[in-house]
């Protein structure tokens, strides 16, 4: 089967947004279906991602992009699953395959109302290597409470799929607090080789930065601002893991919810029940939601 390349330039440059009181939510579908600001008036929960195009391998860190049909770095792009090798391609300037292909590709409109939004990307076989079919939904709704979301895919193909699926926002928050009770320390190349019980009570943005996989984290962690804003992220089950990320000196906090952990299909191979790998059947079809739960300081 041969290789479908994505398009080398993202092009941003339409966007769509909802509303729900206060609260402004607006995204580029055909710039990897992102959400590309998030506000309630005047305060910007994520990085606002201006940019109307950039190349495939180099997004902006900025605004919040999906995760299909798999979360962070698959080791150097090859994996076995059923007895079968993958080799997967990655994009120019990565190393390694990152993110699966969701985020390189323009996304569809549906469903759209004055305060909710459906995206869907449906991939066929051999993007980026990638060997089965999917449909990715992501629907967006906003409400009094905030903005929540609910990720599905379903398996298009003939053959059991293995996936996962996340979401990679970079908020403007300094510090979130959360009790994740196992943490995956990686290697040179950023990727785990396996888990520890640990208690991680909080992670900061940092002159050091940090990029921390976790698990066992409840679904549940408040995100902090210096002038009293809060988000709280609940996350369903299946988001059983948690990336924090930040760059050192940056003005960004990156907290994703996925359902694996980076490299989880080569882990499981190797005998690790705990990566969060999932499998979808041909025709089966799998959801979770999770939702930033949007606080003004008190008395504002």
């Amino acid at each position: 089967m041969p290789d479908i390349a994505v398009p080398a330039v993202l092009d941003a440059s339409e966007r769509v947004c909802i509303a729900s009181g206060a609260h402004r939510a607006e995204f580029a579908p055909g710039g990897g279906g992102r959400l590309t600001r998030l506000s309630s008036g005047a305060h910007d929960w994520i990085v606002p991602l201006t940019a109307t195009e950039w190349p495939a391998g180099k997004w902006p860190r900025a605004g919040s992009y999906p995760l299909a049909p798999y979360s962070n770095r698959i080791r150097d792009g090859v994996f076995s699953f059923n007895g079968a090798r993958h080799v997967l391609q990655s994009v120019p300037g990565r190393p390694q395959a990152i993110h699966g292909a969701g985020l390189f590709q323009a996304w569809q409109v549906r469903n759209r109302t004055e305060d909710s939004i459906d995206l869907v990307l449906n991939q066929p076989a051999g993007v980026l290597g990638w060997p089965w079919p999917f449909e990715c939904v992501q629907r967006w709704r906003l409400d009094g409470r905030g903005l929540s979301l609910t990720l599905a895919i379903a398996n298009q193909g003939d053959t059991p799929m293995p996936f996962g699926m996340g979401i990679h926002p970079y908020f403007t928050a300094q510090r979130v607090t959360l009790h994740a009770r196992r943490i995956w320390p990686s290697d040179a190349a950023g990727l785990p080789s396996g888990s520890q019980v640990a208690h991680v009570r909080e992670l900061r943005q940092s002159a050091a930065g940090c990029d921390t996989y976790l698990s066992q984290w409840g679904g549940r962690a408040a995100l902090h601002w210096p002038d009293g804003h809060e988000l709280a992220l609940h996350a369903d089950p299946a988001f059983a893991h948690l990336v924090v990320y930040t760059a050192p000196g940056a003005d960004f906090l990156c907290v994703e919810p996925v359902t694996n952990v980076a490299d989880a299909f080569n882990l499981a191979a190797d005998g690790d029940s705990r990566t969060g790998m999932r499998v979808l059947a041909p025709g089966e079809r799998f959801s979770a939601t999770a939702l930033f739960g949007l606080m003004p300081p008190r008395g504002a």
